[in-house]
C-alpha cells in the first residue's frame, strides 16, 4: 500500500520496495528531480539553450555512425 504524508514543511511518499519495479521507480522519480534541479539553478535560458546544442552537437558526432552509411574505402 502507497501512504502519503503531508505535513507543513515535506510531503512524504511511502512505497513498499515489492510494490515497484526500481525502473519503473526511477522513471516516476525523474521529473520531481529535474524539477528540483531547475528550481534551484541560475542558467539563463539562452546558456541553457547553448549547452543543450552543445550537447545535440556532440551526440550526433558521436553517433552519426550508426545511422549513415560509411563512405566506401
Amino acid at each position: 500500500m502507497i501512504t502519503i504524508e503531508s505535513t507543513d514543511k515535506e510531503i512524504r511518499v511511502s512505497i513498499p520496495r515489492g510494490e515497484v519495479d526500481p525502473v519503473q521507480l526511477e522513471r516516476m522519480l525523474r521529473p520531481f528531480r529535474l524539477e528540483n534541479a531547475l528550481a534551484s539553478s541560475r542558467m539563463t535560458d539562452e546558456e541553457a539553450d547553448r549547452m543543450a546544442e552543445e550537447v545535440k552537437d556532440r551526440w550526433w558526432a558521436e553517433n552519426k555512425h550508426r545511422f549513415l552509411p560509411s563512405d566506401p574505402a
